[in-house]
């Protein structure tokens, strides 16, 4: 009786664990399905998302946005741009979780009654209107998330093959390049610094476009105040791809008060 009983429970564990298994992957497979959907319903044009965070604070993700009459999540990373979000009425809004999970089997009537009754985002961010129609806004986080700032850079300016640095910090920069490698034929460019009222402009930004393969190697510097000689931040080879293009920007550290360098890789901005 007791050998029973034991075999019993060994057929339930067995009986058990390929449904267990099966529920993971089912789990599994619908997280993937749902990011592939938001990946291929998300809009042609629009604003993408992307952290710049000097200080290490971070944002909750994913967030809910607003997708036609339905939400989509989005997760916003340092390295590479959200997909596109359409703003409404010039303004993105942001939920930490799914205000209506269940309009898409709602009636229109019924929608639009769920839609009257939101829960306050926990953030907004409002698009200028010189905003191009395709955009990445630069977000800089905060520990009080609605006190996030923001930046907008029209993807038009910074073409797709192409290595860019951006300025946003108080230091002169200094870049240096070599087609040949060995900074034998060294080209020196200098880009100033960031002013708000000025936003980004060709004399805190600089560009290399070359051909598609082409490596270059580059020595970026910056001049502290009351220093005469430049301080090296990075020396490296970048190659030149033509899908996609590299934004070094460069902020300030409030931690080491010197420079940082924070590289985004911008794909399929110009299709």
């Amino acid at each position: 009786m007791k050998i029973f009983s034991i075999l019993l429970a060994c057929a339930a564990l067995v009986a058990f664990t390929p449904a267990q298994a099966q529920g993971r992957r089912a789990r599994s497979s619908a997280a993937s399905t749902s990011a592939a959907s938001a990946e291929t319903t998300a809009p042609k044009t629009g604003v993408r998302f992307v952290i710049c965070s000097p200080s290490g604070v971070n944002m909750p993700s994913p967030l809910y946005v607003r997708n036609g009459k339905e939400f989509m999540a989005i997760s916003i990373g340092s390295r590479t741009p959200s997909v596109r979000v359409k703003p409404v009425g010039g303004v993105v809004e942001f939920w930490k979780e799914n205000p209506q999970p269940s309009a898409g089997m709602m009636s229109d009537t019924k929608a639009a009654s769920a839609q009257a009754k939101l829960p306050a985002p926990i953030f907004k961010v409002s698009v200028p209107a010189s905003a191009g129609s395709k955009t990445v806004c630069i977000l800089s986080p905060n520990k009080d998330v609605e006190k996030t700032t923001t930046l907008f850079l029209n993807e038009a300016d910074f073409p797709r093959k192409g290595m860019h640095v951006i300025n946003l910090s108080s230091y002169p920069l200094q870049i240096m390049t070599s087609q040949a490698g060995d900074f034998s034929d060294a080209k020196t460019s200098k880009v100033g610094v960031y002013r708000r009222e000025d936003g980004i402009c060709p004399a805190n930004s600089w560009s290399f476009s070359g051909e598609k393969g082409q490596q270059v190697g580059f020595i970026l510097s910056y001049l502290e105040k009351g220093s005469k000689a430049p301080k090296r931040l990075k020396a490296s080879t970048f190659v030149l791809s033509e899908k996609q293009s590299v934004l070094n920007i460069v902020v300030r550290d409030p931690g080491l008060n010197r420079p940082k360098l924070m590289s985004i890789q911008l794909t399929g901005g110009k299709d």
